[in-house]
């Protein structure tokens, strides 16, 4: 059995989630009310999982804003955290997708990235990330070096890197 494989066993055993086949191949989970899901990855099935979580619609009069945002999440989260933002053409949602090491988690630590993730999507549908009229914008206020890593809760795990 793959690390991919046992940390989804591992995980649907821990949740108490019967179909462990259909869960692999991205059945939608309901985390309190938001609907995600998580697969093994199509470039690396055997080490790595990824997590998709269902942010919702883009408000109409605020998609560039909105858009731009996301970009910038994306950008600054994709290196080091995995997680990337992108827009489900069959939804019309937008996505909040994580790649993650399966071999360097848990099953209970998996659990705690999809309810982050989900508590993040209900902040992201209030705020949509963005800055509040003459307020202090959302990566000065999250002060951790990687902007995503705070919006994802990844902040264990992570070596530190050499000089660039």
């Amino acid at each position: 059995m793959d690390a991919s494989e046992r940390l989804i066993r591992e995980f649907c055993e821990l949740s108490r989630l019967g179909d462990v086949e259909s869960i692999a191949r991205g059945a939608p989970l309901d985390v309190n009310g938001i609907t995600c899901s998580l697969t093994k990855s199509r470039h690396d099935e055997a080490n790595t999982v990824v997590l998709y979580c269902e942010f919702g619609v883009v408000p109409a009069g605020r998609e560039t804003a909105v858009c731009q945002e996301l970009l910038v999440q994306s950008f600054i989260g994709s290196p080091e955290g995995g997680v990337v933002f992108g827009f489900s053409p069959v939804a019309k949602h937008v996505i909040c997708m994580q790649t993650l090491l399966a071999s360097a988690i848990t099953a209970r630590r998996l659990g705690d990235i999809l309810h982050h993730m989900a508590e993040k999507a209900v902040e992201w549908r209030q705020t949509y990330f963005l800055k509040p009229a003459g307020g202090a914008g959302l990566r000065e206020a999250m002060g951790a070096p990687s902007t995503a890593r705070a919006v994802l809760g990844i902040r264990a795990n992570l070596a530190p890197k050499g000089p660039r």
